[in-house]
């Protein structure tokens, strides 16, 4: 039997039930919704658990845009300067808002989510995948720890590169110093920055303080299109 179960649209139903689930897991409280203005013109997934009455373990949004102009417009856009993106002829999708019931502990569920995630970005044709992908907790210093494990090719090139746009951020290229156990250090990433990472992704060379949800970002993405040419 397939254990879960995949609902993926634009309703209200299941958008108020992705930010209920947020403001559990990000925001540790059954009080309220985590909300924003992008919520409503996104589309949201959320995973169910059949083995576990249903119970929702997994929510993230996507955005597709007709155009990498658009992108200006985005949820990351309010945190870093993507101008020097906006001239690549490329189909772009958005994710974000990733997150799982920290009660979970099967290692397939992620497995399941990039797969349907996937999934999307084949049957939409998109070649250009980006978002904030997110560490829990703005001042661990592991987070340091696990950035020192992202290889030089890993981080975006002097083309693409992303001028500071947040007051409250951490230069990772003035950081990045040598570290002996480099496959813990990457076992530290949050799984979304995995993900992109295995599809060949890169980051931004800051990431940004965000004390609202208490958390580290780094903006990433994925150029397809760039990787069927070679």
């Amino acid at each position: 039997m397939i254990r879960y179960r995949i609902e993926f649209g634009q309703s209200e139903a299941n958008r108020l039930k992705a930010q209920k689930f947020r403001q559990k897991v990000f925001r540790v409280s059954e009080d309220g919704m985590d909300e924003d203005k992008y919520d409503s013109i996104c589309e949201h997934c959320l995973i169910f658990d059949k083995k576990n009455n249903d119970k929702l373990v997994l929510v993230f949004r996507s955005r597709t845009f007709s155009s990498m102009e658009d992108i200006l417009y985005s949820y990351p856009a309010q945190y870093y300067d993507l101008t020097k993106l906006s001239a690549l002829r490329v189909r772009p999708m958005e994710i974000g808002r990733l997150c799982v019931n920290p009660h979970t502990s099967d290692p397939f569920l992620l497995l399941v989510a990039f797969k349907y995630l996937r999934s999307i970005v084949s049957s939409r044709r998109v070649d250009f995948i980006f978002g904030c992908t997110s560490f829990a907790g703005a001042d661990n210093p592991q987070h340091l720890t696990a950035l020192n494990s992202l290889e030089k090719n890993q981080i975006a090139s002097s083309s693409f590169q992303f001028k500071k746009k947040s007051s409250e951020v951490l230069d990772i290229k003035k950081k990045l110093i040598g570290t002996q156990d480099s496959k813990k250090a990457n076992n530290l990433l949050p799984p979304l920055l995995r993900f992109y990472l295995s599809l060949g992704g890169r980051v931004s060379d800051h990431a940004v303080i965000d004390k609202d949800l208490d958390t580290l970002h780094v903006f990433t993405y994925v150029n397809l299109k760039e990787k069927k040419n070679h």
